[in-house]
This record gives C-alpha cells, sequence and structure tokens, in this order.
C-alpha cells in the first residue's frame, strides 16, 4: 500500500529537525518546498484539495505552532529571534548560543551563495576597470578569494577580496589568518565583501567581538547586485563612485559605531 504523501513530507522534515535540532526560518521553508516540489502533479492537487489552501503555508503553520494538521507533524513550535532572524526548535530542546550560532552560520551559506556573491563583486570590479582572478575557496567553504588588478599609467593597483556569506565568518578567518591583515609593502589593498542581512545586529556583534583593522569592508546586495563601503576609504576614486550610496552608507556606519560606544560604556 502506497504511504500517504503527507506523512512522507513530514516524515522528511522530521528527519532534518532532528538532525539538526534548531533550523532557521529559511532553511525550514526551503525544506518544505523540496518536499512539495518532489511530488507529481497530480498529487500536489490532491493535497491542496485536502489541506483546503497553499499546500506550503499550511505546513509550515502546523509544523511552527500548536494547529497540528497530523499527528505526524513535527513540533517546533518554539521561536527564537537571534542576529535579525528567526529560529525554530523543539519546546523541550534546551539550546545554547553556540548552536544558534552555528544554525545562523548554515542559514547564512544558503541564503547568500558564495558563487552569487562573486558575480556581483566580479560585476562591480570590471566596472571599475579591475581584471579579476580566483584565487582560492569554493562553494562549499566559508569563503571565496580573488585579486583585482588595474593597470595604469603611472601604477598598478591591487586589491585582495575575501569573499563571506555573512560579516560573522570574519572573526575567525581572522584568528586563523591574521597575516592577510598586514599592511603590504606593495600597497595592495585587503577588502571584506559580506552580504546586506535582515538588521545591523550581526555588523554590530562582529565589531564588538573584534577590532578589523587593516582591511576595507564592503556590503554586496545581491538583489540589486551593487556594493556599498561600510568600512574603509578606497585608494582608488573610482570604485567610490561606483558604490551604492557611500555617503549614506557612510552615516549609517556612523549611527551604529555611536551605539556600540554607549553599549560598550
Amino acid at each position: 500500500m502506497e504511504k500517504d504523501k503527507l506523512v512522507e513530507i513530514f516524515e522528511a522534515i522530521s528527519a532534518y529537525c532532528l538532525e539538526n535540532k534548531v533550523v532557521s526560518e529559511g532553511e525550514l521553508l526551503m525544506k518544505i518546498r523540496a518536499c512539495v516540489q518532489s511530488l507529481s502533479e497530480r498529487e500536489r492537487e490532491e493535497l491542496e484539495r485536502r489541506l483546503k489552501g497553499d499546500v506550503e503555508a499550511v505546513l509550515f503553520k502546523s509544523i511552527t505552532s500548536e494547529e497540528k494538521i497530523s499527528v505526524f507533524s513535527p513540533d517546533m513550535r518554539t521561536r527564537i529571534n537571534y542576529q535579525g532572524e528567526l529560529f525554530y526548535c523543539l519546546p523541550t530542546h534546551r539550546y545554547m548560543s553556540a548552536e544558534l550560532e552555528e544554525t545562523f552560520l548554515r542559514w547564512a551559506k544558503l541564503r547568500s551563495p558564495l558563487g552569487a556573491l562573486k558575480d556581483v563583486v566580479r560585476e562591480f570590479m570590471e566596472r571599475c576597470q579591475y581584471q579579476v582572478r580566483d584565487e582560492g575557496g569554493d562553494s562549499d567553504s566559508a569563503y571565496l578569494e580573488l585579486s583585482a588588478l588595474k593597470k595604469g599609467t603611472e601604477n598598478q593597483r591591487r586589491i585582495h577580496l575575501f569573499i563571506f556569506p555573512t560579516i560573522k565568518f570574519v572573526s575567525r578567518f581572522r584568528e586563523e589568518n591574521d597575516a592577510v591583515f598586514e599592511p603590504s609593502e606593495a600597497g595592495e589593498e585587503t577588502v571584506i565583501v559580506v552580504p546586506t542581512e535582515k538588521t545591523p545586529a550581526p555588523f554590530i556583534s562582529c565589531l564588538r567581538d573584534q577590532e578589523i583593522e587593516g582591511a576595507l569592508i564592503w556590503v554586496a546586495d545581491l538583489e540589486k547586485r551593487t556594493i556599498s563601503p561600510f568600512i574603509g576609504m578606497p585608494q582608488d576614486t573610482e570604485l567610490e563612485r561606483n558604490f551604492e550610496n557611500p555617503e549614506e552608507a557612510r552615516r549609517a556606519v556612523s549611527v551604529w559605531m555611536r551605539k556600540m560606544h554607549l553599549i560598550a560604556f
């Protein structure tokens, strides 16, 4: 006898939740969508009639609230706001901050794929007349490394870029690669590129934990395909001209830094 498709979906999601203990709202929605999309068109239509609504929305509500549509539904109704993102876990699960941190980092890789970020950075640098070359890392790693060269009549500008799926990875990277942030005798600039976040919380958290010196920080917006400055001023004015609202971005950073100072003291 063929197993009920609703039960199959709930079993797959239950296995995922049990494996990870804490899941972000985004990855839970992605898992639900993947399960629903694996059904045939006829199976999806039958499930829509049975659930009397949008299948993905009904499943998500069943999993994250007390309104269960099946005894097989996972129970992830405990909701936690961490670093501007929502996370869910079992009501009986006693999570630790380290576990939330790891879940945030896992979600960041899914939400902001390194390959997509690299494409935005490459477009920006080439628009500013730089030749870009891959130097290391892949889509499964915590960062990608690029080098950019701009040939001029008097000198050559070199920029070393490190791309991360969230600024929360930067502290770990610096601990393991401190030499990267040492001043270059050749005048090469080091740039860290991170994506936008839902709130300033990850940026504030990172800068509170560790002062980042020796590198510029840029923020990439995947939807707009733009780059904005966060910390530091590049030597090349062409880069400055191609930033998205550089003055507005720096005013925002100034406000955040003042707030951090007040919190610290």
